[in-house]
């Protein structure tokens, strides 16, 4: 039970980098026009269609800070996160544009961490849409749809970005053919040697990367590293948003979720828990360290923006 307990843990940590701290009040827009309404985030929204695999839909979600000062965002207020079963978003057939499609929305609360941008600054992450919309593909070949959202969306604490649509539509009998990216795949090799990529598991946006314990110490070697990561995501996995993770392990037998191989046995020999010295979250650009052994176990804050990029032991 420890064991299955501990996996989902570290799932969920790799993907998402998520849990409760303590709630710190970000700044704002300032005061809102209803005296009833929480002032808004200066953060823009873009929202951009894409199509990852064969008949696969999803949205990508942007938010950039616009304003000449920082903003504390808090994670658990991200459209992507399933809070209080948000609903921000909405899809209508194009023959029936008063009546909206089911959604099975998800539900959920996230721990509070909040994530600090500078200007200009963004957070991205996507919105899965076939899951979210069960009858969605029917749809589409059928009639075709809308999707839409309010701006300033309603039950969310942002803006939209001057210009960008509240509306994305996907035509009827649309074919679904997956997104095509001119990729150099002969200087991906190269970076995957650079940054020492071990595997990179089906259906997540994480690295597993050889790396050692002194590197795990060096935060300026480490600092380096990740934005050779960030370099090789951007160029080599342009599906992806800039939220990631990144999973280190000293020996490559160890890559891997608890799960999966001969991790189980090697976790009850104590060896899983001393190879994984560290792991990484993009989205709320915190470097956890040696996090499997209490006394080294330490938490640094690690923005890879350009004017943001510095270390912050917590």
């Amino acid at each position: 039970m420890l064991k299955n307990f501990l996996n989902r843990f570290l799932c969920f940590l790799i993907s998402f980098g998520i849990w409760a701290l303590t709630i710190v009040v970000p700044p704002t827009l300032g005061a809102a026009d209803d005296p009833e309404e929480e002032p808004r985030l200066a953060l823009a929204m873009e929202v951009f269609l894409k199509k990852p695999g064969e008949h696969l839909y999803e949205l990508h979600v942007h938010l950039t800070n616009i304003s000449d000062e920082p903003v504390n965002v808090d994670v658990r207020d991200l459209p992507w996160n399933p809070t209080d079963g948000s609903t921000w978003l909405s899809v209508t057939r194009l023959n029936a544009p008063e009546s909206p499609v089911k959604q099975d929305a998800p539900i959920g609360r996230f721990g509070s961490q909040m994530v600090r941008l500078v200007p200009g600054e963004s957070i991205q992450n996507r919105v899965a849409l076939n899951p979210r919309f069960p009858s969605l593909l029917d749809d589409i070949e059928q009639a075709g749809v809308q999707l839409q959202w309010d701006c300033p969306p309603s039950d969310l604490k942002f803006v939209c970005k001057p210009g960008s649509p509240n509306t994305l539509t996907i035509p009827k009998g649309d074919p679904g053919q997956p997104d095509v990216y001119s990729i150099d795949h002969q200087a991906c090799l190269a970076l995957e040697s650079r940054i020492g990529l071990i595997d990179i598991p089906q259906g997540h946006d994480v690295l597993f990367l050889l790396a050692s314990e002194s590197l795990m110490t060096d935060l300026e070697k480490m600092k380096s590293l990740l934005l050779e990561v960030d370099d090789y995501v951007q160029r080599c996995r342009p599906s992806w948003t800039n939220s990631w993770a990144v999973s280190f392990v000293t020996d490559k037998k160890f890559a891997g979720f608890l799960s999966e191989g001969e991790n189980r046995r090697y976790f009850a020999e104590g060896l899983w828990q001393e190879a994984n010295i560290g792991q990484y979250s993009s989205q709320i650009r915190t470097l956890f360290r040696f996090q499997w052994i209490k006394k080294r176990a330490d938490t640094v804050y690690l923005s890879l923006f350009p004017s943001n990029n510095r270390a912050i032991p917590k």
